[in-house]
């Protein structure tokens, strides 16, 4: 319906106004409670971010589905009641989802649960009538899922929301990839008449604007994964879904199921790229690293911002070849057009492969039982803060880095006086470079300093240094929250010196 252009050209100017007005009351919103990410680590920035960038981009969702919801409730037909749930599930589904990140920034959620949470609002969109009921497949012409369409759905929605989560590693990136795949998702919407998703994806499409302003390099917000997991959760939603009036759903044997992923094209390279590199090193595979594409186009270019606009190109000419599949005249033109582009991706993807040096498989292999020791290690050390009954149990766990890392030295300060040291009398590598580092654990109260080789594996010294903020992550938790009076009466910390 082009006659509601102008109001979908409102939709996104508000939508845009919104956020951006919005995003300084959560900038300190996340401060007051604690919602930030501290430098440090495996973080690039500078100095502690705010973390709750999503609030501000599903904030213009819900001024948007509140008076479709009151029309359709007014209006009160059987198909608009069947709307209603629909609309009603992905809204709540949605804000479900932006909770649960939000707990996860806040208090790091392991990924069991978070994976369990988000099968929750997958649910949560099949009890509103969401599924995949038929599509094209290649081969085998249309196919009708039946009762295979829900798991295949939820899986579909699950699989793009961790897609979109993973590529949120540098500033503006995953916001430019969802901007993309929102006004994708509008358009088509807008053209086929379904006005709920066109409204969704233009104002979603403005809010995302309105954070960039804010989360283009150098961020002063982060969308968190709060922010992320809802992005992708709710447009892989949109795209996914036969019951959410997707538009590129109901075009019968003219769409192949592969359609409603290309908007997600990158995240999903990405994904599967990882859960690939992770198994052949023997990493677990839901434990996040500094390698994703990103990080290694990063290495290259040398410049944030033009890795940022490199995977802008590439996610605006999928979803130009997703308008061009479902709305396009099937003319030799068009058929060209999209073979070009498909080149051209093709030839972006095999780029992307090389960066990761495949040929080294042998190397790969021969340290893959160094990488599963390291996962082994991170699971019994957070098993093992778990099970502290004291802040001087907790202290003593840090000497597995000598131990058991093989670093240099290990040394605790509390209020800048040495508690503890642990120093390895046989230096692994003794002729290779060191690398020192330095974490604060709970305030300005206890801090942790290290010393390590460095490793001939660039692979392996990144897994290392995760698993090991991963492990300091842990203990400053429970520092945190139940040894906190311990650590801040001198008296019972200098018992504790080894």
């Amino acid at each position: 319906m082009v006659e509601y252009l102008w109001a979908m050209g409102l939709l996104m100017a508000a939508g845009f106004v919104v956020t951006f007005v919005a995003v300084p009351l959560f900038k300190r919103l996340a401060v007051k409670y604690g919602v930030v990410s501290a430098p440090g680590g495996r973080r690039t920035h500078g100095e502690p971010t705010p973390m709750l960038g999503g609030m501000a981009i599903f904030l213009p969702l819900a001024l948007v589905f509140l008076p479709f919801l009151a029309f359709s409730v007014v209006r009160g037909t059987p198909s608009v009641r069947t709307d209603t749930l629909q609309m009603a599930s992905l809204f709540v589904g949605s804000a479900w989802i932006l909770a649960l990140g939000t707990l996860d920034d806040k208090y790091r959620i392991g990924w069991r649960e978070k994976l369990l949470g988000q099968f929750g609002g997958a649910f949560i969109l099949v009890l509103g009538g969401h599924s995949i009921t038929t599509a094209t497949l290649p081969l085998l012409g249309l196919v009708d899922f039946g009762w295979l369409g829900v798991p295949l759905f939820m899986l579909a929605v699950v699989a793009i929301t961790n897609a979109i989560n993973l590529t949120d590693g540098i500033d503006g990136l995953a916001g430019g990839i969802c901007f993309f795949a929102a006004l994708t998702c509008g358009v088509i919407g807008l053209f086929k008449g379904d006005l709920f998703p066109a409204a969704a994806g233009f104002v979603i499409s403005g809010a995302i604007l309105g954070f960039l302003v804010y989360n283009f390099p150098p961020a002063s917000i982060f969308m968190g994964d709060g922010g992320s997991m809802m992005m992708g959760f709710l447009l892989g939603a949109l795209a996914m879904s036969s019951a959410a009036a997707f538009p590129g759903q109901r075009l019968g044997t003219s769409v192949m199921i592969v359609i409603p992923f290309l908007p997600f094209g990158i995240p999903l390279f990405d994904a599967m790229l990882s859960v690939a590199r992770r198994w052949l090193r023997g990493q677990e595979i839901f434990l996040g690293d500094g390698d994703h594409l990103h990080y290694r186009v990063t290495a290259k270019t040398k410049n944030t911002r033009l890795t940022v606009i490199i995977f802008y190109l590439f996610s605006s000419l999928l979803c130009a070849i997703t308008l061009i599949l479902v709305l396009g005249p099937k003319s030799e033109l068009v058929r060209t057009l999209v073979l070009f582009a498909s080149i051209v991706l093709c030839a972006g993807a095999v780029a992307g492969i090389r960066l990761y040096r495949f040929h080294s498989l042998i190397a790969t292999l021969r340290n893959r039982p160094h990488f599963k020791f390291l996962g082994s290690y991170l699971w019994y050390m957070k098993h093992k803060v778990q099970r502290a009954d004291s802040f001087g149990s907790l202290i003593q766990l840090l000497e597995s880095g000598v131990t058991d890392l093989a670093f240099d030295h290990v040394e605790v300060l509390h209020n800048g006086r040495t508690i503890g040291k642990w120093i390895n009398p046989d230096r692994v590598h003794p002729e290779s470079p060191r690398v020192s580092g330095e974490e604060t654990l709970n305030g300005q109260y206890l801090t942790v300093r290290w010393a390590r080789p460095v490793h001939e594996d660039n692979a392996y010294n990144e897994y290392l240094k995760l698993t090991w903020y991963r492990f300091l992550a842990a203990l400053a938790f429970a520092v945190e929250e139940n040894y906190k009076a311990e650590c801040q009466a001198p008296a019972e910390a200098t018992a504790w010196r080894v």
